[in-house]
C-alpha cells in the first residue's frame, strides 16, 4: 500500500489481473457496500459478471436503501443518504454507471445536470408551519441532564435496548431539544419502542453536520 496525491492515477485503467476468469467472487450483502464492491470487480478487476455472486438474506436487495412503499407506513427507507461533493468513491462509481434516464449519459452526469438545471440550497436546518423558519439558529439545544441522558444510551449495550421505548431514556430534556428535532425529523422518528436495525439504535450520538452543540 502506498499513497499518491493528485488524479494521475484516479483516472488510470489497471491492468487486468492474472487468472482473474478462473476465479469466483462471493459478496455478503447487497447494501451500498456490496453492490460497489462488485462494481470495482467488473470495471477494475475485469471479473466476469456471472463470476459474481452476491448472497442477501432479505427479499430485496439494497441494504439500508431499500426504500419501499409499505401499505401501512407509505414510502420508507431505513437510512437517509446526503450527497457529498467530496464522495470520491461513489462519484468514481457513477461516472461509469449508465443512467437508466439517458444510457448516453452516466449517473454522474445526469445528477451533475439536475442539480445545474434545478438548484436547491438553503441554510435553514428545520421548518415549522409549511417552510417558516424554525430558527433553531444552529444551536443543539442540549442541557447538560440531556446531554448525560444521550450518553447514558450510547453506552448501554444493545441487547438491553430491545422493546424498550424512547421515552424510557429520554426526558423532556432532550425530546424538547432542537437536536431531537433535527434527529427526528431527519429519521421519521417518534417515541416508538427501539428495534433491531433502527438508526436510533445502531447510531444515537451521529451529529449533524456542522452544527455545533
Amino acid at each position: 500500500m502506498y499513497y499518491s496525491s493528485g488524479n494521475y492515477e484516479a483516472f488510470a485503467h489497471p491492468l487486468k489481473p492474472e487468472g482473474v476468469e478462473g476465479k469466483q467472487a462471493y459478496i455478503v450483502g447487497s447494501g451500498l457496500a456490496g453492490l460497489t464492491a462488485a462494481f470495482f470487480l467488473v470495471r477494475d478487476a475485469q471479473m466476469p459478471g456471472k463470476d459474481i455472486h452476491i448472497l442477501e438474506r432479505d427479499s430485496r436487495a439494497g441494504g439500508a436503501c431499500d426504500g419501499w412503499d409499505y401499505s401501512q407506513l407509505g414510502y420508507t427507507m431505513r437510512g437517509g443518504r446526503e450527497m457529498d461533493n467530496h464522495f470520491e468513491v461513489m462519484w468514481d462509481v457513477f461516472r461509469d454507471v449508465p443512467s437508466i434516464e439517458d444510457e448516453a449519459a452516466s449517473v454522474l452526469d445526469y445528477y451533475y445536470w439536475l442539480n445545474k438545471r434545478d438548484p436547491n440550497y438553503s441554510l435553514c436546518r428545520a421548518t415549522v408551519d409549511r417552510g417558516k423558519d424554525a430558527h433553531t439558529d444552529d444551536r443543539f439545544n442540549l442541557s447538560d441532564k440531556g446531554c448525560m441522558e444521550i450518553m447514558n444510551l450510547f453506552f448501554t449495550p444493545e441487547d438491553q435496548l430491545q422493546d424498550k421505548k424512547i421515552t424510557e431514556y429520554f426526558s423532556d430534556e432532550v425530546l424538547n431539544s432542537n437536536f431531537w428535532l433535527y434527529w427526528r425529523t431527519m429519521f421519521r422518528l417518534r417515541e416508538l419502542a427501539f428495534r433491531p436495525g433502527d438508526e436510533a439504535l445502531h447510531h444515537p450520538l451521529r451529529p449533524s453536520p456542522g452544527r455545533p452543540s
